[in-house]
């Protein structure tokens, strides 16, 4: 019987998830304060996590980060009593499976606990491990409950957030320790770093490629995605020596397109495992790919939304000064009028 652990202080709300998850055939542990929960995770199998991260005396984000950095396969449902889009976009950040607000959704609740939780006994598809697909799955749960529409213009406008999470998404599920995103700078068509995870930031400034030329040069202008197995036996690209950033001779490298054409590329390095990457990791590399390029499309389509807004605007500010000039100009015009009439 799988455990789930509710760190709450209200006992409403616990009575009825408790009910919830005994009926659906959890074991259910309770607590209400940081030390007691972390001491429940170190000496029992627990298999997921509710964590309520407003309540007194607790560092309900603290009690998270601390959950998330010892225990980062055990998936955390967020609750909170109270709307706090600040707290929410933190939470999601560190990694949490949803959040929900009271009064709360029993059956949703279950139902989400139920689906974090990973299935041993499903089938494995050939080639791919059961723990790629348990993190892909928490991690894709957890990257489509960022985009809320409580939420999603401050993500529209400040992306970075966004974008930091899918590289943080693509290293954990990939298992590698450094992920890149390079976009196409114009006029002159370089490509220049703009996120990553795994090199230092001073490396991260100065990283640039002009299109075409290198790895990710190259794939930027052929637009094909590129998997190799072992550098210095490569035929193309073959290189005896590697940066000692890199473990690895094995990388992959993918263009990101945005109608048609490629805006900049994805790099992944050094597998944890220290194993070659395989088709099955370029073709899940492939896909995330892809869902940058949707974010950056939908990201430009909010500028371009934000600034036919700002225009029509100042279009009507502009509008409102005229028709003040004109109602000004018609009552000079009528006084002038009533002076004539009475001379």
């Amino acid at each position: 019987m799988d455990t789930i652990l509710i760190i709450e202080d209200e006992r409403l709300f616990l009575t009825l998830a408790r009910d919830g998850l005994e009926k659906a055939g959890f074991a259910v542990r309770v607590t209400e304060n940081a030390p007691q929960a972390l001491q429940i995770l170190e000496r029992e199998a627990v298999r997921a996590v509710i964590l309520d991260v407003v309540m007194p005396e607790l560092d309900g984000l603290g009690l998270l980060a601390g959950i998330r950095s010892k225990y980062p396969d055990i998936p955390v449902v967020v609750v909170s009593g109270r709307e706090a889009p600040r707290t929410e976009m933190e939470a999601r950040r560190l990694g949490v499976v949803e959040c929900l607000r009271k009064p709360l959704n029993v059956e949703e609740m279950v139902r989400i606990v139920s689906d974090a939780i990973p299935s041993e006994s499903r089938e494995q598809p050939e080639g791919v491990q059961l723990p790629q697909l348990t993190r892909l799955r928490r991690n894709a749960m957890e990257l489509s409950s960022m985009i809320r529409w409580d939420a999603l213009g401050e993500f529209l406008k400040d992306n970075a957030t966004l974008f930091q999470r899918v590289i943080d998404l693509i290293a954990d599920v990939l298992e590698v320790e450094i992920v890149s995103l390079m976009l196409v700078t114009e006029p002159e068509g370089t490509l220049r770093m703009a996120h990553a995870r795994g090199l230092d930031p001073a490396v991260q400034r100065q990283a640039a490629r002009p299109m075409g030329e290198g790895i990710s040069g190259r794939v930027a202008k052929t637009g094909e995605p590129l998997l190799i197995r072992d550098l210095a036996q490569d035929p193309v690209y073959g290189k005896g020596s590697l940066h000692p950033r890199y473990r690895t001779n094995s990388l992959m490298c993918v263009p990101l397109k945005v109608n048609g054409k490629t805006i900049g590329v994805l790099n992944a390095n050094n597998k944890v495992t220290g194993e070659p990457f395989n088709e099955n990791d370029l073709a899940l590399f492939t896909t995330f790919s892809c869902l940058v390029s949707l974010s950056f499309a939908t990201t430009q389509l909010f500028e371009r939304l934000a600034s036919s807004v700002d225009e029509l605007a100042r279009t009507n500010a502009r509008l409102a000064r005229v028709n003040v000039d004109l109602e000004a100009r018609v009552r000079e015009l009528q006084a002038l009028r009533g002076q004539g009439t009475q001379a």
